[in-house]
């Protein structure tokens, strides 16, 4: 009984223990619900043909580079591009990379080890058969030599002249002694110290003296694959179950265990943030290190449920995620934006209107009810306002200073919810839905209504300014710094100031009426938008008129505006449907989902600066916290390499300028790459070729395709432009040389002429009897020779006729391809806009295309394509052109044409439709739809007016095709 009554207190001892060790982990790893994650994907259709990431990597120049089963890629600002056999890297399966103190990169494979510069790449031979590289955290540098564990062990590659030997680390009395040299794992080094896993141990080598760290020094018995030095000195190490950190001058490491961590592979990357924060897989996601718990990010965040097999945070502040199977992410925005959706606890979306009550609880106002997110809570709950059954969407929220909060309903509720008491009272019922609510530095709450201006005092709702305001719709507010009030509507601008209503008359805007959103600064700068394009500014003055002038921005032009507002700052904040802009007083900026935005279609009204400093968004997918504003403006400068050059499908070397000789059959193809705006979707590049075209080009596209060209001297100029920043990055030139055939040029021609000069001075030196014979062997020669240049003549410009040909029309209907046409569209324009004509612009797309070509076969497709291209030319007015856009959508340019005659649009549309197409055989029924814009004097390129006519015809495909619609209103024919 004794015996059994201790061991069963022993065991008791024993599950005790572990409850509690059990509970402490607990407490390690926590989720951080309070974040959802805007991610960037990048797979297939990015360029990558593995989506299996084992390493990322970013070089010295910014390149970042991902190793996959199917090869090594890079980034080249919009996609990644695989590192071409021809380079000299002959593996597909990437088992490590690393860069070295000289800059060079090592791409270890299992058939190779291989050096380079990430262009051109050369194996390293010195072993046969050659190094069998393992995969992970296998390739290090020290000392000027690299360490690569191959085959479990630990090889030593060093420089001798011109070529690398190869030898193995350790020799056999060495592993003799430490049994343990014989499984190495993994290797690290920081610049001192070799660190590297060795059997279920931890080793470390500094010069020749070698010590094994185990488990009384905190290294427990583990395969240990993965290191970091962070910036305070501090060394981590990573296996499957275990992390442990060694501090500067320590002799133990310690625990930084993640709980419950379980993660067999040899890829397990541990990065570092600018905060310091250490991040690394978990077995659900991705977990970082806070200083005192770990925080997991997983799906609940947004992560796929998917492993992590690589990280890097590179130079420009953006976290890279390499995954099992997903390709590769960015998570954008990190450190800068946090998002909270559904996942987070958010009530629904839209998210209307944000404030922070006195208690410091965030209330977030939405399309169903409302959020409260406690201080320092990391979950929304329901917020405790109850509404009336039929309350619709909260448009405003005021916390007020006793901690009551004021919440404003479109469907006209205004409700008090007491912060004391625990409820809620519907203190007005306003006879109009209500826009937006201000409560004044008095304690009035103004209500702006689809029926006029009301004001609500503590106890009644009455009408207000309805002797100067209209019973119209009214929109925004805002107090200025003398307590002036200014409203905002469809009838104007009115302003209130100390008892007296005064409706202000505006000068230089579009229209006196259809006000939408203001904001009024403390200096007396005044900003409005409309229902009309653009934001204007003006300055208040003592009278009642103001004069506006138009903020001049694209971006802004082509965006619907739902607020603007000024932080703490005088930072002018803009919500629109496309972002926000931010303008700091110096520079735009856009802030989309590129920067980490949650969503980019903004809620009206919906901006809140919290206490301290930090924005909050609401969009129509959740809302979005900029934890950083300053960080927001101040953007990486923008850089454009020329990464390769190629003639004939032949990649050149790298070389700062090249000569060529001229061959009629070789076209010129230049890939470009942009550096320091990894996460921006939409940049552009603008690229000329100095001695062939004048004009610069714009493109999307990182290639660059040339006809053969004439013989000549030219440079190449390109640039890159970030719309959202508006920055454009310096012009970089690349000189290019055609050598003229060799019978045109000096040498040869120097040599003929003075060949004919010789045969003159012989011919005098003969017998006059011969003197005829040689003049007319002459002659034949000459005549031979001059027909041989015009037939060679004919031919150069017959094939470079063919060329443009062909580089200018579709090989299908030929018609002008899409960058004929818009070369056509960008002079045309140019002409309207000089001589201030019209011009029209139609999109035109044929109707349930791809039914065509998934009931009757690509065949009957090309014959619809074909034949739409002979109707639509027949059709076609006098000085008009047309051109495939691309698929079976054709762009049609016809200047002249003015807005109040569609009647050329649906006679199109009618050629299109009279009568059946014959396509294989097979008599079909086609119709199309065509969206149809005119040409304003603020469009600066063709894209502007294509991107109104792609909208036009999207309306038209919507509402049924076999229809014209006009941008701006909606004219159809069914």
């Amino acid at each position: 009984m004794m015996r059994g009554s201790l061991r069963t207190r022993r065991c008791l001892r024993e599950i005790g223990a572990a409850i509690v060790a059990w509970f402490a982990m607990l407490g390690v790893a926590t989720h951080a619900h309070g974040q959802a994650i805007s991610l960037a994907t990048f797979t297939q259709s990015q360029g990558l043909s593995s989506l299996e990431d084992n390493c990322l990597l970013q070089d010295r120049r910014g390149f970042v580079y991902t190793c996959t089963e199917n090869g090594l890629f890079r980034y080249d600002g919009h996609v990644f591009q695989r590192i071409d056999p021809a380079s000299g890297l002959r593996g597909n399966f990437i088992a490590a990379m690393h860069q070295d103190s000289e800059g060079r990169l090592w791409v270890g494979t299992p058939t190779g080890l291989y050096v380079g510069d990430g262009q051109r790449f050369a194996a390293v031979d010195a072993q046969s058969p050659p190094l069998s590289i393992d995969p992970g955290a296998t390739l290090t540098d020290l000392d000027g030599r690299l360490y690569a564990v191959s085959q479990h062990r630990l090889w030593l590659i060093e420089r001798t002249g011109t070529q690398w030997r190869t030898r193995p680390r350790f020799d056999a009395a060495a592993m003799q002694s430490t049994p343990e040299l014989m499984d190495v794992t993994s290797a690290f080094a920081d610049g001192r110290t070799l660190w590297f896993g060795c059997n279920k141990s931890l080793c470390q080598l500094v010069g020749d003296k070698l010590h094994v760290w185990r488990e009384g020094e905190g290294i427990p018995a583990d395969t240990w694959t993965s290191y970091l030095r962070t910036r305070d000195g501090t060394l981590w190490a990573r296996s499957p179950r275990y992390i442990r950190a060694l501090s500067p001058g320590s002799t133990v490491f310690v625990s930084h265990d993640l709980q419950g961590a379980r993660v067999v592979t040899a890829y397990l990357d541990m990065v570092e943030d600018d905060q310091g924060r250490v991040l690394t897989r978990a077995n659900n996601g991705l977990a970082r290190w806070g200083g005192q718990n770990w925080h997991v990010f997983d799906t609940s965040n947004g992560l796929p449920d998917i492993g992590i097999d690589a990280l890097l945070y590179d130079h420009t502040h953006v976290l890279w995620i390499g995954t099992y199977g997903r390709g590769v992410l960015q998570w954008r925005g990190y450190g800068q934006m946090h998002g909270w959706q559904a996942a987070q606890g958010l009530d629904s979306s839209p998210s209307w209107a944000i404030a922070r009550a006195a208690n410091g609880a965030l209330w977030i106002g939405d399309e169903l009810g409302g959020s409260v997110l406690a201080p320092g809570a990391s979950r929304l709950t329901p917020w405790p306002l109850k509404a009336p059954p039929l309350a619709q969407e909260t448009t405003a929220l005021s916390a007020l200073p006793n901690g009551d909060m004021l919440a404003a309903y479109y469907s006209g509720e205004l409700l008090r919810y007491s912060a004391h008491l625990g409820s809620t009272e519907q203190v007005a019922q306003s006879p109009a839905y209500i826009h937006n609510m201000l409560v004044d530095s008095h304690g009035l709450a103004w209500l702006c209504t689809e029926r006029g201006l009301y004001v609500y005092d503590g106890r009644t709702l009455q009408r207000a300014g309805e002797h100067v305001v209209p019973d119209s719709v009214l929109t925004d507010a805002k107090e200025d710094e003398r307590g002036r009030l200014w409203f905002a509507g469809e009838a104007g601008l009115f302003r209130f100031d100390h008892g007296q209503w005064a409706r202000i008359r505006i000068t230089g805007a579009p229209s006196n009426q259809n006000f939408t959103h203001l904001d009024v600064l403390s200096n007396g700068d005044i900003y409005l938008s409309g229902n009309f394009a653009g934001l204007w500014h003006g300055r208040v003055n003592a009278g009642d008129a103001i004069s506006m002038q138009h903020l001049a921005d694209k971006l802004l032009d082509d965006t619907r505006i739902y607020f603007i507002r000024h932080d703490h700052r005088g930072w002018l904040w803009i919500g629109g449907t496309d972002g926000v802009e931010l303008f700091n007083g110096q520079r735009w900026r856009r802030l989309t989902q590129d920067d980490g935005l949650i969503w980019e279609d903004i809620g009206e009204n919906a901006f809140f600066e919290d206490n301290d400093g930090t924005i909050w968004i609401g969009t129509s997918n959740g809302v979005s916290h900029i934890l950083h504003p300053d960080a927001l403006v101040p953007v990486n400068p923008l850089e454009v390499v020329v990464t390769e050059l190629s003639q004939g499908g032949v990649a050149q070397a790298p070389a700062s300028s090249y000569r060529f000789d001229y061959t009629p059959e070789q076209p010129l193809t230049l890939r470009l790459a942009t550096l320091g705006a990894p996460t921006r979707s939409n940049l552009q590049y603008r690229y000329r070729l100095h001695g062939l075209e004048r004009d610069w080009v714009n493109s999307d596209r990182p290639q660059v395709d040339y006809p053969p060209l004439p013989s000549g001297d030219y440079v190449f100029e390109v640039a890159v432009y970030d719309p959202d920043s508006r920055e454009l990055s310096p012009v970089v030139q690349l000189p290019l040389r055609i050598v003229p055939p060799w019978w045109q040029r000096t040498p040869a021609v120097l040599a003929g002429l003075l060949l004919f000069v010789f045969g003159i001075v012989m011919a005098g030196q003969l017998r006059t009897r011969h003197l005829r014979k040689r003049a007319r062997a002459l002659e034949r020669l000459v005549a031979l020779r001059t027909h041989e240049l015009e037939v060679d003549k004919q031919a150069l410009e017959e094939a470079r006729a063919a060329m443009w040909q062909q580089a200018t029309h579709d090989s299908l209907t030929g018609l002008p391809n899409r960058s004929r046409i818009l070369e056509i569209l960008a002079a045309t324009m140019t002409t309207a806009q000089e001589h201030q004509q019209p011009l029209a612009v139609a999109l035109i797309d044929l109707d349930n295309f791809k039914r065509i070509n998934d009931h009757y076969g690509h065949l009957a497709g090309d014959a619809v394509l074909i034949e739409s291209a002979t109707r639509l030319r027949d059709a076609l007015p006098k000085g008009a052109a047309l051109g495939r856009y691309g698929g079976e959508e054709i762009l049609i340019v016809i200047p002249g044409a003015t807005p109040e005659d569609p009647a050329p649009f649906e006679a199109l549309r009618q050629y299109i439709a009279q009568s059946p197409f014959a396509g294989d055989g097979v008599d079909l029924d086609v119709t199309c739809s065509i969206g149809v814009t005119w040409l304003r004097p603020q469009d600066h390129s063709g894209f502007d007016v294509i991107r109104r006519a792609d909208a036009a015809l999207y309306v038209a495909k919507t509402a049924g095709r076999n229809r014209v619609v006009l941008a701006g209103e909606h004219w159809e024919t069914a």
